[in-house]
């Protein structure tokens, strides 16, 4: 082969080396071009937190909103509002554990766990009217911190209103309850222990756990 037919061949290869180089390039510039493409389109917006409602949920991220959903589980009629502040957890060994008034206990089943209190406050939310006046409100509030724990010691007022069929429920009940609260590892707060305490001549959470159970 002469030198000239030589170079004339080594001239394509090159030609076709550059066009598949050539090639290559535009086709990489297209995939950069999608991915950004997809990076700048706007993803769905996370729905809104409903702050026209007072009794909406809010994570529980101190001790304080604890006490407040279980308020607000009444009036907005959301029994996990309830449920969801109370620590279930067997793997870990935090579950909530209520300590009945010493003068009810007797009436209780033995051990109430949240399993327990899972089926009373179902059943008690089933008798409630739901267009009736549901108010549970907390008073004198005591905070007390400790290494892993808070300790809260609060007076109660509960204020139902039942269907007409459980009307033989107790409407008015106050007491105090003394709340062990804990951080779970979300990093939000739930109760571990609840023990309650008649406070005058008026039906207490004992006495209503007594009368739903």
């Amino acid at each position: 082969m002469s030198a000239f037919s030589t170079c004339d061949l080594q001239l394509r290869q090159h030609g076709v080396l550059s066009c598949f180089m050539k090639y290559l390039i535009s086709i990489l510039i297209i995939l950069i071009f999608l991915v950004a493409c997809e990076l700048f389109t706007p993803r769905d917006s996370e729905p809104p937190i409903d702050t026209s409602d007072p009794y909406a949920w809010k994570p529980p991220t101190s001790p304080e909103m604890v006490l407040e959903n279980l308020s607000s589980a009444f009036p907005a009629h959301k029994l996990n509002y309830h449920l969801d502040v109370l620590s279930n957890n067997p793997e870990t060994g935090t579950v909530f554990v209520f300590y009945p008034d010493e003068g009810v206990a007797a009436s209780l089943q033995p051990g109430w766990g949240y399993m327990e209190e899972e089926s009373f406050i179902t059943k008690l939310f089933q008798s409630l009217n739901k267009t009736g006046l549901q108010r549970l409100e907390w008073q004198d509030e005591l905070l007390s911190p400790f290494e892993d724990r808070y300790e809260v010691i609060a007076d109660y007022e509960l204020t139902l209103s039942y269907i007409e069929s459980q009307t033989h429920l107790p409407s008015q009940l106050t007491g105090q309850a003394t709340l062990t609260i804990v951080q779970n590892a979300d990093l939000l707060y739930e109760i571990t222990t609840w023990k309650d305490f008649k406070s005058d001549t008026l039906p207490c959470w004992s006495d209503l756990k007594a009368e739903v159970q």
